[in-house]
């Protein structure tokens, strides 16, 4: 089993601002001895209106991603190399969601120590990838992009990604790679990436190749949300 950092556990819905509406208001029309409790309220009468003033303090929230809590990939070695996805359905998606209103979007980065058991280990090149399939390895397309349930958002553009995403292991101080990108003034709001309903999930591979030995091979696995695009 794989194992991931979560990185702000945070469902969907807790990740916006609280909005606090204040409203105060002023007399329009005079009134002889106000009290302090006059003082707050306007007494509108035929022909004359009270003008009030209506104020909304909306507090700037953060940037999050609710992620998969682990990754997991099984198959019977057959003496052949196989490219194998994580078919838990759980794990073919995640949530990013942008609460701060800045419009800098963001990327996703992934980083991966190398996959072993005992003194076995599985290439660091080549052996880990994501893409926007789980029926293909190779497959070019991005996982789907969706506003998060009953909320509102801007789409990210993740033009600057190309899948399939390969993620380099190493033993110590792996290289964190982006696997989703929002450009500046996209990806505002809560997006569901992925999804395994959606039309295209989160693949996440790994190739054993034919002369693996057998056993459990595991890896630390770190899943970021970094401010502004790649």
């Amino acid at each position: 089993m794989t194992f991931f950092n979560p990185i702000y556990k945070r469902r969907s819905a807790s990740l916006a601002a609280t909005c606090a509406l204040v409203l105060g208001g002023f007399a329009s029309a005079a009134i002889a001895g106000p009290t302090a409790a006059d003082a707050a309220t306007c007494t509108a009468t035929v022909g004359t209106p009270c003008v009030i003033t209506g104020t909304a303090t909306l507090g700037a929230g953060v940037l999050s991603a609710i992620v998969p809590g682990s990754l997991t990939w099984a198959t019977t070695l057959n003496g052949l190399g196989q490219q194998i996805v994580d078919t838990t359905a759980a794990d073919q998606g995640y949530t990013v969601d942008d609460a701060t209103g800045s419009s800098a979007g963001w990327h996703v980065t992934v980083s991966a120590t190398t996959f072993t058991n005992g003194s076995a280990t599985l290439p660091d090149t080549g052996s880990f990838s994501t893409t926007g399939s789980v029926t293909s390895a190779t497959a070019t397309t991005a996982p789907s992009q969706a506003c998060t349930s009953a909320g509102d958002c801007t789409l990210p553009d993740n033009t600057a990604t190309t899948y399939p995403v390969a993620i380099t292991t190493a033993a110590t101080t792996p290289t964190p790679v982006t696997v989703y990108n929002a450009a500046a003034a996209s990806g505002i709001g809560s997006t569901d990436i992925g999804g395994s309903t959606s039309t295209n999930p989160v693949g996440w591979w790994i190739h054993v190749p034919g002369t693996t030995t057998p056993g459990t091979y595991t890896s630390t696995i770190t899943i970021n949300v970094i401010s502004g695009p790649t």
